[in-house]
């Protein structure tokens, strides 16, 4: 996780991305050993980001749980502003 969040910071840090909403899936729900959003939100340091809104979805991409959901929240976070 700690190569992920520093590509993560480094995108952020763009001009053309500034503000822009961030969604995180938290792939792999459906194992007993996944991290939890909680989990994958203090690897990522997300409490850090002041300058745009950000939301972490539980998925399985193997089931299908979850995505649609993440982009459901995504397109209204994108809605508001």
């Amino acid at each position: 996780m700690d190569e992920t969040s520093v590509e993560l910071s480094t995108l952020l840090e763009e001009e053309q991305l500034k503000g822009v909403p961030v969604l995180i899936f938290a792939n792999k729900q459906d194992l007993v050993n996944a991290l939890t959003p909680d989990k994958v939100a203090e690897a990522l340091a997300l409490d850090t980001l002041r300058d745009r809104t950000w939301h972490i979805q539980p998925c399985s991409a193997k089931t299908g749980e979850g995505l649609h959901d993440g982009m459901e929240k995504l397109v209204k976070c994108i809605a508001q502003k």
